[in-house]
């Protein structure tokens, strides 16, 4: 129990870390060792409502004012199991879902919202290109206007769920460069159902420590778009996009949390069980030390991940406890997963598919996806300086 949740969000966490323990972790092998997308893990975790946190009640939603202090404590514990199930539910119902509520029209919400909720479909998003990263207005995909429909052609990578998705929201341009110089302006966001032609998936790549997962190349030829399949309003999408990131990377930063707890739970254990020079190891004072040092980081990080969801359930700017939170996260996760490795040594390296050496492989995966972490840290940085920023301006 914390003293930093509420009686009901601890509660709920027992709720969750009971279920994913019993229902999803026998579903990791077939992550890990198959290669199999954790298709039936999102809906046993969308049936249970672990898919609806932040979501409205009329859509088959959980929300009750603090529903991303209770999407945060589910990252964490469905992230303890396994990065890849985590990171499909993640961005199926969060990273694809909160724009959709945010921003869809009433017919879009309810054609999607009720079955993403429930985990029966698969969302994604897709921003990045061979040459888009962290400046997302260098998008080449290209929209244009005949009639009503939108005939998109260009390509995005690197899609997380891209390849097994029953709908993407795909952000590109609908102006052009000479219609407006103003690249912020020019974005705009589109629902594609995997039906639509023009449509299709190039390649799935074997990402390291996302094993199941799907991260995709997609490809957009003259892919037909209804006008009706447009996300809000011409022009929105970079704003739509920039409104999702805060919770995005809370999200991250609790599932930082939770790869690592596991890790150090299960280095604790062992360092109590393995015997060398006639005493347990945890007896020896490189072992000890850095297992206290894994628990502290791991403790800050965690209470930095709940500030970001409570400032985002309060309705507050959350850009700079988020990527905070996302930042420590990363270098947190970095450090617990290989102090992990060497507390277990050659039992780790050997047991490729143990859920230490997939949370380790995962690491580095954390540091690139969501903005990586030396952007958290140029945001922190022109964050900590923009109310100086703003007096000399005067």
């Amino acid at each position: 129990m914390s003293f930093f949740y509420t009686k009901e969000e601890n509660k709920k966490r027992e709720e969750i870390r009971a279920f994913v323990r019993e229902k999803i972790e026998p579903l990791r092998e077939g992550c890990t060792a198959k290669r199999e997308f954790p298709r039936e893990a999102l809906r046993l975790l969308g049936k249970e409502g672990y898919c609806g946190n932040i979501h409205d009640s009329k859509y088959g939603g959980s929300n009750k004012g603090n529903g991303n202090t209770i999407e945060e404590i589910t990252c964490e514990e469905v992230a303890w199991v396994n990065g890849a199930i985590e990171m499909t539910r993640l961005v199926s119902a969060t990273l694809f879902g909160m724009p959709l509520a945010t921003f869809g029209t009433e017919e879009q919400k309810d054609k999607y919202l009720p079955k993403l909720i429930k985990g029966e479909i698969v969302g994604a998003i897709a921003m990045t290109e061979d040459d888009v990263g962290s400046d997302l207005t260098m998008m080449k995909a290209h929209a244009r206007k005949e009639g009503d429909m939108w005939i998109l052609n260009g390509h995005k990578r690197y899609i997380t769920n891209g390849g097994k998705a029953d709908v993407i929201s795909v952000f590109c341009r609908t102006k052009t460069v000479e219609e407006e110089k103003n690249a912020r302006k020019a974005l705009s966001g589109f629902l594609v159902e995997k039906e639509f032609k023009g449509f299709r998936v190039e390649k799935e790549y074997d990402l390291a420590g996302m094993e199941g997962g799907s991260v995709a190349r997609l490809i957009f030829e003259d892919c037909e778009i209804p006008d009706t399949q447009l996300l809000g309003k011409e022009g929105k999408g970079f704003y739509q996009l920039m409104d999702e990131l805060n919770t995005e990377r809370m999200g991250m930063a609790a599932a930082c949390v939770g790869h690592s707890q596991r890790c150090l739970d299960e280095s604790i254990a062992y360092a109590n069980e393995r015997v060398q020079f006639k005493q347990k190891i945890r007896n020896f004072e490189w072992v000890s030390f850095r297992l206290a040092e894994a628990a502290t980081q791991l403790r800050a990080a965690r209470l930095l991940a709940l500030e970001a969801a409570k400032s985002l359930d309060a309705g507050a700017d959350a850009t700079t406890p988020a990527s905070m939170a996302f930042a420590y996260g990363t270098e947190m996760e970095k450090f617990v997963t290989h102090t992990s490795l060497y507390t277990h040594a050659g039992k780790v390296i050997t047991e490729n598919t143990g859920a230490i050496a997939s949370h380790w492989r995962m690491a580095p995966v954390m540091w690139v996806v969501g903005g990586t972490t030396d952007i958290q840290k140029f945001i922190i940085s022109r964050e900590i300086f923009k109310e100086i920023d703003e007096k000399e301006k005067k």
